[in-house]
């Protein structure tokens, strides 16, 4: 076991590789009652072509099967599901796919032990039958349904298809329901046999809890060490351009009250060393915080002007992209989009401006960094994206300056993005 002190944060991160491959990450807190733990297969709803074990070539599963595989883990032999047992024990348990990961949590005061052994025991034993997986494509496509009805829902999935051309990306997390439909055992357990093997795994745990007892419990689980695959993990490419699909497209949605926007930058980080990575994606948070965020000049000129009620901006890295992404509500919501690019080209920016949002930014950290939950969820964040935890992330922070801030700006073509407008629909 290895040690990392967080500069700056006064946190120390536990790594164990086990025999097994699966890689183990421990932030004890000493003040909390708390603890969480959060399980996860580097297996989200981006891939749906890889070799199967056993197998010389590639598969293409359905849409959607990364979900319906979590769907399916909460199914037990025994007949018992994990709710019942966690909720038994005094502890709150959930489940999420993302395009990247799909994660399994566990959040309590009590039982660590018992809680953290049956996690590792229901997600190490799939139940896939003909007739259990059939049932399940109902509650699914009824679900994907309730999403697709919701206006929030129609707009971030044509913002998808503006966005990527060839990408899994351009289909919701949960799929279609002609593909939900095609599921079969077979599907689940070629994914699961593949994707759930311990060397493609990592598992965190966060809070009040002794590292000795906790390593044990890992160590000592029959389900997390009987004999499983250990296979390399083949995944195909997918060849996605860099230009955006549909750089404009105007909506009517039923259901909407106020017009709203998503203006998407497609960024390329393909030739960024991996190592220079969190540089690179920071200095762009830096920039879009410098020039949006909330005590920027933009929004309180959008405000005074009366077009802006909410706006946000969020980050994701997916494969060889960096996405950027700004959502609002806007009256004239053209006006706005306009501005945005207006700002970007034209705003000028300063070195004080650069370092009030490094303490703001750094600032953050320390404030995340006294809560649990928050804790484990930012170095989850930061090993999928990145490879592994950033220990000296404050050092990174204090020495970005304006001239690399300009640099990157410079190399950013704000003219590869999508614009989505989506206007109310009058019934």
């Amino acid at each position: 076991m290895i040690s990392k002190e967080l500069k700056g944060l006064e946190q120390k991160v536990y790594i164990e590789k086990l025999n097994n491959g699966l890689t183990v990450y421990l932030i004890p807190f000493k003040n909390r009652k708390n603890y969480y733990i959060e399980y996860i297969t580097k297996f989200g709803a981006a891939v749906n072509k890889f070799i199967p074990i056993g197998k010389k070539s590639f598969k293409k599963v359905p849409y959607g099967i990364a979900h319906f595989l979590e769907h399916k883990m909460f199914e037990q032999k025994t007949g018992e599901t994990p709710f019942e047992f966690f909720s038994k024990y005094g502890s709150d348990a959930n489940a999420a796919t993302g395009y990247k990961v799909t994660s399994y949590t566990v959040e309590g005061t009590n039982d660590i032990e018992k809680n953290l052994d049956y996690l590792l025991t229901y997600v190490n034993s799939p139940y896939f039958t003909n007739e259990n997986v059939d049932k399940e494509k109902n509650i699914i496509i009824e679900e994907i349904n309730m999403y697709n009805d919701e206006p929030e829902g129609k707009i971030y999935r044509e913002s998808s298809k503006a966005i990527f051309k060839y990408h899994p990306m351009r289909v919701d997390i949960g799929g279609t329901e002609e593909s939900v439909n095609s599921i079969t055992k077979e599907d689940l357990y070629d994914c699961y046999n593949l994707f759930y093997q311990p060397n493609n795994m990592l598992l965190f745990i966060g809070g009040n809890f002794d590292i000795d007892s906790v390593i044990n419990v890992i160590k000592s689980n029959k389900d997390l060490n009987k004999n499983k695959f250990n296979q390399q993990i083949k995944i195909k490419n997918i060849n996605e351009p860099l230009n955006v699909n549909i750089p404009y497209r105007k909506l009517k949605i039923s259901g909407l009250i106020i017009p709203k926007l998503i203006l998407t930058l497609k960024l390329s980080i393909k030739e960024i060393p991996k190592n220079k990575l969190y540089n690179y994606v920071l200095a762009v948070t830096l920039l879009t915080n410098i020039l949006y965020g909330s005590s920027s000049r933009f929004r309180e000129e959008a405000l005074k002007l009366g077009i802006m009620s909410f706006f946000t901006i969020s980050k994701a890295i997916i494969d060889d992209f960096l996405l950027v992404e700004f959502a609002a509500e806007s009256k004239e919501p053209e006006k706005l989009a306009a501005m945005v690019k207006e700002y970007f080209l034209n705003q000028t920016i300063e070195d004080l401006d650069l370092e009030r949002n490094k303490k703001s930014y750094i600032a953050g950290l320390v404030l995340s960094s006294d809560r649990v939950v928050s804790t484990v969820s930012n170095l989850v964040d930061t090993v999928i994206d990145y490879g592994d935890i950033i220990p000296n992330k404050m050092d990174i922070i204090k020495s970005i300056n304006l001239k690399y801030i300009f640099y990157v700006k410079d190399k950013i073509n704000i003219d590869n993005s999508s614009l989505i407008i989506a206007y109310p629909k009058n019934n």
